[in-house]
């Protein structure tokens, strides 16, 4: 006799019961209690009516529970409502509500618009497919009321993202409920076109600073032409013109020029000129010149460095030629 140990095809009433074993299990790891200081048991959970309400125990029980929005949906879906889409907007509205009480506006605007598209394919698809109409009506009663709480929190200070929501609860809500959401959307009106106001100020203050800083600019980069065509430089590091280094070095030329060398007490004595007349007579020896009475002059090889400029010709132009000299030597020596 042969045995078979083949495993029988795996129906859609088996996979349910095997996540919803799952998600009785996910819940308890979440610690929701029936009681208070008592877990909730898996016959608790079993014998739940509204089973969508164990995902908002689970919300309630746990703060940080709404920042994991996929897992919170797969618990959805395995609590009995995968493919239903108006029980994931239901929970996705939960989502949204938990992290508006958190402050947490970020996640509960995505989780918002989660729901509009899932609202918005669902209402485009009534027509076409056999989607049941009350569905889709608590599916868009759930989202343009989770819409309009979230867009008219003062808390929030997104306008844009607050307009928007404002805006997709217009579209789906009832008649009778426009006059409400309308109060709201005026009010963020005025409130944006303030603000718009407010960041076209600072717009044209800015560009009027701009426009004030360039001209000084320019007005500085002429005034440092100017400075440098009259031989100012600025310095980068210390932004001191060098001017001020020029009025030290006329102040220093200016204490020089009034320093005074005393003359040698030599030619103020009356044997300067036989001094001069002796040393000028040893000096000469040694040239090949000599001094013609006729003409007055020197005769013979006689370079003018000694006997002056060419034109001195005469001793006495010679000799006026080289005391001036000498006062030159004296006073540079």
């Amino acid at each position: 006799m042969i045995f078979s140990l083949d495993v029988p095809p795996t129906s859609d009433r088996l996979v349910r019961e095997k996540e919803f074993i799952e998600a009785t299990s996910r819940i308890s790891s979440f610690n929701v209690c029936s009681r208070p200081g008592i877990p909730i048991s898996p016959i608790e959970i079993r014998l739940t009516k509204d089973r969508l309400s164990l995902v908002s125990r689970v919300l309630s029980s746990n703060n940080d529970a709404y920042k994991h929005t996929q897992v919170v949906l797969d618990l959805c879906y395995k609590l009995g409502f995968r493919g239903d889409a108006t029980a994931e907007v239901r929970t996705l509205a939960m989502l949204a509500d938990a992290a508006l009480q958190a402050e947490d506006f970020t996640r509960a605007y995505e989780n918002a618009m989660r729901m509009v598209d899932i609202v918005m394919k669902l209402r485009g698809s009534n027509n076409s497919l056999n989607v049941d109409n009350d569905q889709v009506q608590e599916a868009t009663e759930v989202c343009w009321v989770g819409c309009f709480q979230l867009g008219r929190q003062s808390e929030f200070h997104d306008l844009k993202k607050k307009l928007q929501l404002l805006g997709r609860t217009l579209e789906l809500c009832p008649p009778e409920k426009l006059h409400d959401v309308l109060v709201a959307w005026r009010h963020l009106e005025k409130e944006d076109i303030v603000n718009r106001e407010k960041d076209l100020i600072q717009k044209k203050q800015l560009h009027i600073g701009g426009k004030l800083l360039a001209d000084s600019l320019r007005h500085r980069q002429r005034q440092d032409g100017h400075g440098r065509s009259h031989g100012q430089t600025w310095d980068h590091a210390s932004m001191v013109p060098s001017a001020t280094f020029n009025i030290a070095a006329s102040s220093l030329r200016t204490k020089l020029q009034q320093f005074h060398m005393p003359s040698p007490p030599l030619l103020s004595t009356p044997d300067a000129a036989a001094l001069a007349s002796r040393t000028f007579r040893s000096v000469a020896a040694n040239f090949l010149f000599g001094w013609s009475a006729e003409h007055n002059t020197f005769a013979g090889f006689s370079p003018w460095w000694i006997w002056g400029p060419p034109r001195a010709r005469c001793l006495d132009c010679w000799w006026e030629w080289f005391f001036s000299c000498f006062r030159s030597w004296s006073c540079t020596g």
